[in-house]
């Protein structure tokens, strides 16, 4: 059923202070070839690394999903988001936001197929939710109830978005408090 050649692990997930250094870890990830050959970072704030394990310090507290892609020996590849909750070491008292975003389906997906994203926030009813589906598409604006009432069916908003062509598309979705505080998240979507 689902056999894939390739996993990549980004895990597990961290919770740090603003200003303290946090090692991000991709060496858990796994291929059916003889080895891994690549593992290349993008993070939130546009910088680049490579490598297995990478650290890194926060200065703003929030919620990230780093961006990993591991590559190996057969040009195979997979993506990993290690995500980092920091926590303002001058205010511990303001949580940041967290976010979830999940979308459906997530199998089998050819172009023009409907694919439905959903995103919640907690935390915050402040701001709204800004997608942004990886494809050069305009940006669409979403407004969870920020887990107002944890138990609402309906606490997810929800968006619809088609791919105009076969690739892999990397989603990301953020949201800001009051505070100035975002949290991102990121989706892998594989259209073929």
């Amino acid at each position: 059923q689902y056999s894939p050649e390739i996993i990549a692990v980004a895990r597990p997930h961290h919770l740090v202070y603003t200003d303290e250094k946090v090692q991000l870890d991709a060496s858990k990830s796994w291929t059916k070839t003889d080895k891994i050959v690549g593992y290349e970072w993008t993070f939130c704030d546009g910088t680049k690394a490579k490598g297995k394990t990478v650290k890194r310090v926060y200065e703003q507290a929030g919620e990230y999903s780093e961006i990993v892609k591991v590559t190996d020996s057969a040009g195979n590849f997979a993506y990993d988001f290690a995500v980092v909750y920091v926590i303002d070491r001058k205010h511990p008292e303001r949580v940041p936001l967290a976010i979830h975003a999940n979308y459906y389906p997530t199998f089998g997906l050819r172009a023009n197929d409907e694919v439905v994203f959903k995103v919640r926030s907690f935390g915050t009813q402040h701001g709204e939710e800004v997608w942004d589906f990886g494809d050069g598409s305009a940006t669409v604006k979403v407004r969870s109830d920020g887990n107002a009432n944890q138990h609402d069916p309906e606490g997810y908003a929800l968006t619809r978005h088609r791919y105009g062509k076969a690739g892999d598309y990397i989603v990301t979705v953020r949201r800001r408090d009051e505070h100035g505080y975002e949290a991102v998240g990121h989706l892998h979507v594989r259209i073929n």
